[in-house]
């Protein structure tokens, strides 16, 4: 008897001794351990985790310590942390002013400087060039209006220019406000512009709001957004002189990918990852607009967080899956445009080319009606039977093939490695401070990561997945379309690239950028005449082209400047 106990306790002992905890797999054990990964996660204390914030180091050092408790090996020489930099909020520094005529206004009251202004001192004469757009001559109602071309002399001044478009015109362009703000920006310099300043004299329209974000261009001038009171003060007499100091830089940030390995001596390795980060109190991102207010992001993304956790527990803990090495890593920036797991694919941390495939959780927490979306399923030929075999009968599955979206699997699909991206789809609670942990539908998330690692035993006994490039479908086609007759080009924008133009992460198979043969990696820097210089050029681009016709695309390709036919 005493010999049986020794030998009923001696697994016990040898996991104990490496440091590998011990975990009850019953279905309410792993209920409990979700619940309590959630409610940590998405707490008060972690005030939405946004990248770069004390909350998401908070939250990487909970994650840290979950992997440790597991077992699992720090994957980055020794740690369990990536550090890795991406671009802050635009601050504002002490020294912005503005003064017309010996009359001096106050910055952020009277005046703001706008995202993407140049920092600097000038002294320019002002020029009202109404609402700085051209080619409208024949437009009805516009000519009552003044434009570039009723100036003289406009070069090197200071243009002061109306921030909307007057009623007559409006539906004509019919160009979301950074866009149309981009458009004039490019028309005040083809003019000669020292700089821009905008105002809004419309009785009918309210000020833009304060925090207008631009993308990551900088302008070679001052941009600002001036008040009604400075506008009135500057159009009742533009004969003067106006000085302008602006002081405005971006912030560079640090954020933190957490991750663990199970290495088994395995030539390839599986990675299952999940982003943790958030969009802390709101603002970008938020579908609450204007309230500040903790986001805490139950299920954007602590729900697949947890995911990842659990999947880790339970493959450390069974000797039937150790074919492959096992990688369970949490992302971060995710909200800021897959940047973490970008930068974790494009480092040296680890050998893409081992990678076997990558199952991505995010948002598996308000499954409705047994639904779940697998996103990816035409990145390998052996998803479909695989996901029919095992997923639970009660569950209705909709399948997209396409490997590309928003979420840290696309970071994987375009390095040639099949993904599945398992999600319970957007909810009213959505990027809004609701979406809290009470709400979760625990069975559920249960019964998603039971099914994620039943399909991964089985994959654990079978050769290396082949990849397969997905067909094109809605949900791989990231341009957003703002008419009806507006084109796609097929492409997603790299949101980490800082440098002027458009970097193409990755292109759509059978749609225009890749069948003229637009590659991954070129920085689109212009398209027929307008230069894109960010997404919001880019967008204005593609505004003017339609369904038919052929645009001329110019490409940085390495140190090759390529010019592509695309036919649309």
């Amino acid at each position: 008897m005493k010999r049986l106990l020794i030998i009923l306790l001696l697994p016990f002992f040898l996991q104990t001794l490496s440091g590998q905890a011990i975990f009850d797999f019953t279905n309410e054990a792993i209920i409990e351990r979700l619940q309590n990964d959630i409610y940590t996660l998405s707490s008060e204390e972690m005030e939405g985790r946004e990248a770069g914030t004390e909350g998401e180091q908070k939250a990487a050092a909970y994650l840290k310590q979950q992997m440790k408790d597991i077992g699992l090996m720090p994957l980055f020489d020794g740690s369990f942390y990536q550090e890795f930099p991406f671009p802050g909020e635009w601050v504002w520094g002490e020294d912005n002013a503005l003064a017309y005529k010996e009359k001096s206004f106050m910055p952020n009251i009277d005046f703001y400087v706008l995202p993407g202004s140049a920092s600097g001192s000038w002294t320019k004469n002002i020029a009202y060039v109404g609402f700085g757009i051209t080619g409208m001559d024949n437009v009805e109602g516009y000519e009552d209006h003044c434009d570039f071309s009723l100036q003289e002399d406009l070069d090197g001044r200071i243009f002061i220019i109306e921030y909307y478009l007057p009623e007559a015109i409006d539906t004509v362009i019919n160009l979301r406000p950074l866009q149309l703000m981009f458009q004039k920006m490019r028309n005040a310099e083809e003019y000669g512009a020292a700089g821009v300043i905008f105002v809004n004299t419309l009785a009918d329209k309210d000020d833009p709001p304060v925090d207008l974000r631009f993308s990551r261009r900088v302008f070679d001038m001052p941009v600002l957004f001036a008040g009604r009171d400075i506008a009135d003060f500057l159009l009742a007499d533009d004969t003067g002189m106006i000085e302008i100091h602006t002081d405005i830089y971006r912030t560079e940030n640090t954020s933190i990918n957490v991750a663990g390995y199970i290495d088994n001596d395995a030539e390839y390795t599986v990675v299952i990852g999940g982003h943790y980060d958030h969009i802390g109190y709101g603002g970008r991102g938020s579908r609450s607009p204007g309230t500040v207010a903790i986001h805490y992001g139950a299920d954007d993304n602590a729900s697949g967080t947890a995911g990842v956790l659990e999947a880790a527990r339970y493959i450390s803990s069974t000797n039937s899956v150790n074919n492959y090495n096992y990688l369970f890593i949490a992302f971060s920036a995710e909200e800021k445009g897959l940047i973490g797991s970008r930068y974790f694919t494009e480092s040296e941390a680890y050998d893409i080319s081992k990678i076997n495939y990558m199952f991505n959780f995010d948002m598996i927490g308000r499954m409705e009606e047994q639904r779940l979306t697998l996103i990816g399923t035409g990145s390998s030929p052996a998803w479909d039977g695989l996901i029919d075999e095992k997923a639970p009968a009660h569950f209705t599955i909709n399948k997209n093939p396409g490997g590309r979206g928003g979420s840290d699997h696309t970071s994987f699909y375009v390095k040639d490695i099949p993904v599945i991206f398992f999600f319970t789809g957007i909810h009213e609670d959505y990027h809004t401070p609701s979406d809290t942990p009470d709400k979760i539908n625990y069975e559920a998330a249960r019964e998603i990561i039971a099914f994620g690692l039943d399909m991964v035993t089985t994959l654990d006994g079978m050769e290396r997945l082949e990849f397969s490039t997905a067909t094109a479908t809605a949900a791989a086609t990231t341009t957003t379309r703002t008419r009806n007759d507006m084109v796609a080009l097929g492409l997603m924008p790299d949101h980490a690239f800082g440098g002027e133009g458009l970097r193409v992460l990755s292109v759509t198979d059978d749609r225009p950028a890749q069948k003229a043969g637009i590659a991954n990696g070129d920085i689109i820097i212009q398209i027929n005449d307008i230069k894109v210089q960010e997404i919001h050029s880019y967008m204005e681009a593609l505004g003017k082209l339609r369904p038919g016709s052929t645009a001329t695309v110019t490409v940085q390709r390495d140190d090759e400047k390529l010019e592509i036919e695309v036919s649309l």
